[in-house]
């Protein structure tokens, strides 16, 4: 692993210049409404990831993204009025509130920020070695790049991905591994509170069917006000809400285009709040029987996306047993008696995981720290190490080397028929770098030059439900050389407009090189092929092929394949193979 400079960050970005980064995307009516609706969910969650990991101002630039992708343009899509879409919209607005609000805090941290970063940066030394560093690329570009931006609630060391590859890795590993324990203890925690509730009503209130039969739930039709006025109300007190603060001025439209009327639902699902625990009832409620005397048990909590619920109190376990390997676990899970106090213990998939519940502390002893407060010193941004043609940043992307193996193998029947197979790679976002975690093989028609997904909803509602990205594709040609034909470019825009570090890989098993890894150039490649027009499924473009894509492996490119990034193969197809649900590769 090499070596590379640590640094603190770059000048924070103010208010205003992240607000104006903010609008920077490519809005294109002419893409279906289905897809800016997975747009914007996967910028909402990327705001969430950047805001758990404490970088404020990237945080606040996907949020206040999201709100005006939702608001302002999502809202006059020419598609926003169909039945299915009207149900996708109320679920994206719904969750309006609570980012206006994640806004509002952390708007006086981001002044703050760049207030101190002013003050800090007032003397002559450091004046000097701001005019010294502004010659590179990356002193060039950092000013424009919110995840780099320093932050004195939250530093963290600022490491170039390519020289510090095992780093990244051994970071994602261990992240991934608690994210995975976090979210089995939330499941058996919610299972548990969804058993007590429904017991609790039954034996305390009486609460059984046929009592709340009585009080059907009343037609949506008796509403005092539609459902157009609600979203009206609610788009204009949000709009004027970012404007009092700041955030970004929105004109105030007041034609109709946003509004929704009365909808049924698709199979189509975003994040929500689980039903067991949001159904509010307007009608009234049955008394409780006089002779019961005991205290109503409490409703559950709501819970809200991205916030973890509080665990569940249990009774003391017993002792746990001697591990079978060497040292033992302290009381936060971790192993002791192996390394030095001050070294980070990295815990991959090959380690013994002790889930059973820790035992209680002695008297003598003090409480162990907490987990969620990590060591200053410990947090880590990886900075880009390569640049749209426009200078926009491109986020390191780590594929699994061995994923492309196991592609070609699950697609070896098709290859023999002369037949195209595709593949959706899907990941997480870890202190700035996206790690590809998944091989998802979806339902698709396949011929011997196309092929075509199917059934999109159920590998999206897949991703949604595992906190996964879509940051490519990878596809076979059986019978053509490794290129990029024109169908392959109209495809990948769909991607690369989505998220700007998209990758298609390309496998073509008879010829050499047998596989590549591209993404299209912006400018040119990709305002040109969305806006191309021309007709049928192999066509010529105006401009070469060569600059309309380009390779995207390392370097010049922004992706690294590691051996050392464990993924998972999910067949959705009917009559796929059987794929364990999870397997080390």
């Amino acid at each position: 692993m090499g070596s590379a400079t640590i640094e603190t960050g770059s000048r924070p970005m103010n208010v205003k210049e992240i607000s104006e980064k903010a609008k920077q995307y490519d809005w294109n009516p002419r893409i279906g409404f289905k897809f800016w609706a997975r747009a914007a969910n996967t910028i909402h969650h990327e705001g969430q990831i950047y805001l758990h990991e404490g970088s404020i101002a990237q945080a606040y630039m996907f949020l206040l993204r999201y709100c005006t992708l939702v608001l302002e343009d999502m809202a006059k899509h020419p598609e926003a009025k169909l039945p299915e879409n009207r149900a996708l919209m109320r679920q994206l607005n719904n969750r309006i509130n609570l980012v206006v609000e994640q806004l509002e805090q952390l708007k006086p941290q981001i002044e703050e920020a760049y207030q101190k970063w002013q003050q800090l940066t007032a003397s002559v030394e450091d004046s000097r070695e701001k005019r010294r560093s502004t010659s590179s690329q990356y002193a060039r570009h950092a000013a424009n790049d919110a995840a780099l931006s320093w932050n004195h609630i939250s530093q963290a060391k600022i490491l170039d991905a390519g020289s510090n590859q095992e780093l990244a890795v051994d970071l994602a590993r261990e992240t991934l591994l608690k994210r995975r324990r976090r979210r089995r203890q939330e499941n058996d925690e919610e299972d548990e509170r969804m058993r007590r509730t429904s017991a609790g009503y039954k034996k305390d209130r009486g609460y059984d069917v046929d009592r709340r039969q009585q009080y059907p739930t009343p037609p949506p039709t008796n509403n005092r006000y539609s459902e157009d006025d609600d979203l009206r109300r609610q788009m204009e007190a949000t709009r004027r809400q970012l404007d009092r603060s700041g955030g970004y001025g929105v004109s105030e439209t007041d034609n109709g285009t946003s509004d929704t009327d009365r909808y049924r639902s698709v199979n189509y699902h975003y994040p929500a709040i689980k039903p067991t625990s949001t159904y509010t009832y307007d009608y009234p409620k049955p008394a409780p029987r006089p002779e019961s005397t005991q205290p109503q048990p409490p409703l559950p909590p709501k819970v809200i996306p991205f916030e973890r619920p509080l665990p569940v109190t249990r009774p003391p376990p017993p002792p746990p047993r001697p591990s079978k390997e060497s040292g033992s676990f302290s009381r936060d899970g971790r192993r002791i008696g192996i390394l030095p106090s001050q070294t980070i213990r990295l815990v991959t998939d090959e380690d013994e995981v002790d889930d059973r519940p820790a035992r209680p502390p002695k008297v003598s002893e003090p409480p162990p720290e907490p987990e969620e407060k990590p060591k200053e010193m410990n947090k880590v941004t990886f900075r880009p190490v390569a640049y749209l043609e426009s200078g926009e940043p491109l986020r390191s992307v780590f594929l699994p080397s061995g994923l492309r193996r196991r592609f070609l193998e699950l697609a070896r029947e098709n290859t023999i028929r002369e037949l195209e197979m595709c593949g959706i790679l899907c990941g997480t976002l870890i202190n700035n770098a996206l790690f590809i975690t998944c091989l998802l093989i979806p339902e698709q028609e396949c011929s011997s030059d196309t092929c075509e997904t199917i059934n999109e909803e159920a590998y999206v509602t897949y991703c949604i439900e595992n906190d996964l990205f879509v940051l490519g594709w990878i596809h076979t040609h059986p019978t053509q050389t490794c290129f990029m034909s024109s169908r392959d470019l109209h495809t990948h825009a769909g991607y690369q407009t989505m998220m700007k570090e998209s990758i298609a890989i390309v496998c073509a098993p008879r010829y050499d090189p047998s596989y590549g890894i591209f993404r299209l150039t912006d400018p040119p490649g990709l305002p040109h092929i969305i806006n191309c027009n021309t007709p049928g499924v192999f066509h010529q473009h105006a401009i070469p092929s060569d600059e309309i894509y380009c390779s995207a492996r390392h370097a010049p490119g922004h992706v690294f394949e590691s051996s050392r990034v464990d993924f998972e193969v999910v067949d959705l197809r009917p009559e796929g193979s059987k794929v364990p649900p999870f397997r080390r590769y």
